[in-house]
């Protein structure tokens, strides 16, 4: 490919740049606005929070900070240079959660971001987001075919807008992870396993909301998806309770994951990921870690250099569109994928 791709970050420079660890000049603080209900601020500042562990790697304390905005504030987050997280209540679903930035052309600086999630993709569990058809995509049919479209045509006009290529920066992973919550409930309420209405019930939507934040805020912080970071486990690793307690089932929050459930009679495994993956430390680490100008290119080849090591496989948007690199996909788990269709089939 002839396109060169820069990365985009905050400005994070050490108080004391001679020690190993040190707080930030300025910390890259979000403020979760007051729109956001009381009972899911916590799990969402744990997302946020979670980037936290692979800045320290890198030698900066508190490099990402979480304040709330008061009820009685005289600003609103979405003022320019406030990042924030907000909470939108939006009439029917629309895309679960986004995670915009805004970035000074000239130097790759971000300025700016605003996350924002929708409500009913957290408090709409049972919905028919949850069957066989995402409820955008049927809708967008019955709108075309309602106005007289045939199926025919609309596959058409669907390879002309796949050849005029795809927006990398477009993200659904809100939307899609919402239908993959829905999902998990109905299986497991179906097996007897779950009250769809009771406490652990919420505890998926809280690890559903801090899965998104982590994802959202990456995107807020630099990162593009990464549609590899599904394969670089095994069956019996993601399958694994404990396993999947401590770790990321994947190689990065940056993954469009699906809800991780196990087959009739196995024990439950973490259905979300809620801790960052190996590929999210190691990108920190090449877009933030301080270095010397004089050392920057070196340093920079010898983190790149990692780049073959089996945790940290990488694919993005354009390995994926169009199944170029069947590697790059959404919504498969492991390093087999024969066994997780199998696997499903059972569910």
């Amino acid at each position: 490919t002839p396109k060169v791709y820069h990365i985009a970050r905050w400005r994070l420079e050490k108080k004391d740049p001679a020690a190993a660890l040190s707080e930030p000049v300025k910390p890259i603080t979000y403020w979760i606005d007051r729109t956001v209900p009381p009972k899911y601020r916590e799990s969402i500042t744990a997302g946020i929070l979670e980037w936290n562990k692979a800045f320290e790697r890198i030698g900066f304390k508190n490099a990402v900070v979480v304040k709330v905005q008061p009820d009685n504030a005289d600003f609103d987050t979405l003022d320019f240079g406030v990042a924030s997280v907000r909470w939108m209540l939006n009439s029917s679903p629309q895309f679960g959660a986004i995670g915009p930035r805004h970035v000074d052309p000239r130097t790759g600086e971000i300025l700016d971001a605003d996350i924002s999630f929708e409500s009913l993709s957290s408090r709409n569990q049972r919905s028919a987001r949850a069957r066989i058809f995402p409820a955008t995509s049927a809708q967008a049919w019955a709108q075309l075919l309602q106005i007289g479209q045939t199926p025919e045509a609309l596959a058409a006009e669907g390879a002309q807008a796949a050849a005029a290529g795809h927006d990398p920066l477009r993200c659904d992973h809100g939307a899609f992870a919402a239908e993959q919550l829905d999902f998990g409930l109905e299986v497991l309420a179906a097996r007897g396993e779950l009250d769809p209405d009771g406490p652990e019930a919420e505890q998926f939507v809280q690890a559903y909301l801090k899965d998104v934040a982590m994802h959202e805020v990456g995107h807020t912080l630099g990162l593009r998806h990464n549609f590899r970071g599904s394969r670089i486990y095994t069956e019996a690793q993601i399958a694994d309770p404990e396993f999947t307690q401590k770790n990321a089932f994947t190689g990065s929050v940056m993954e469009y994951a699906p809800i991780n459930l196990p087959r009739p009679g196995e024990r439950r495994p973490a259905p979300f990921q809620t801790t960052l993956g190996p590929y999210d430390y190691w990108v920190i680490e090449y877009a933030y870690k301080p270095v010397a100008p004089g050392d920057e290119k070196a340093e920079l080849a010898r983190i790149a250099a990692r780049s073959g090591e089996p945790e940290l496989a990488y694919g993005t948007d354009e390995d994926m569109h169009l199944g170029l690199d069947p590697d790059a996909l959404q919504f498969d788990l492991g390093n087999d994928p024969i066994a997780f269709a199998k696997k499903r089939f059972e569910i």
